[in-house]
């Protein structure tokens, strides 16, 4: 298999998992990324990665409340995509997080739904208060799976976090 059947086979994954999605949101971080040595572009993914790990428990529990801990089918779907790693040429740009989440009761996004996830966000140390949250449009969630895997196309085959992404096992079988 070449690489671009590769990046084609990756982005049918993504938009079929996609489709089990109900929600795009992209969180903006303060780490730029303009004019940028490689060295400074590894330790940026590293602290992006890292704030994250720390993010991602937090939004579980604002979609889902802990009923994810006591039946696993209340795991949230989220995929994760970390973009901005192959622009270092712009003076706005900076790392952010794509992300696409399904499987929760929508009654969760709530008045303050948003400001609560600014302050998880903003915690981490690297988010801003720059967040974009929109539904995907139903039938066309596949487009999402393929947008948010556009930098596999510019040379960055890692911009999926897959360390980051949980996809519950009854939604596997797509």
């Amino acid at each position: 298999m070449n690489k671009q059947a590769i990046t084609r086979a990756h982005d049918d994954f993504l938009g079929k998992l996609a489709q089990q999605c109900t929600l795009s949101m992209t969180l903006q971080t303060n780490l730029k990324t303009y004019n940028i040595s490689k060295w400074q572009m590894e330790r940026h993914i590293e602290a992006a990665h890292q704030a994250m790990r720390s993010f991602k428990p937090k939004l579980n529990r604002l979609l889902t409340g802990n009923g994810y801990r006591r039946n696993p089918q209340l795991l949230p779907i989220m995929i994760f995509a970390l973009e901005g790693t192959t622009n270092t040429y712009d003076h706005n740009k900076s790392l952010h997080f794509h992300i696409a989440t399904g499987n929760f009761d929508q009654n969760r996004l709530d008045v303050n739904f948003l400001e609560t996830l600014i302050k998880h966000w903003t915690g981490t140390g690297i988010g801003t208060d720059d967040i974009k949250i929109t539904s995907l449009i139903r039938g066309r969630e596949r487009g999402w799976g393929t947008y948010i895997n556009k930098e596999n196309y510019k040379g960055n085959e890692w911009c999926v976090d897959y360390a980051s992404t949980q996809i519950p096992s009854h939604l596997l079988a797509y």
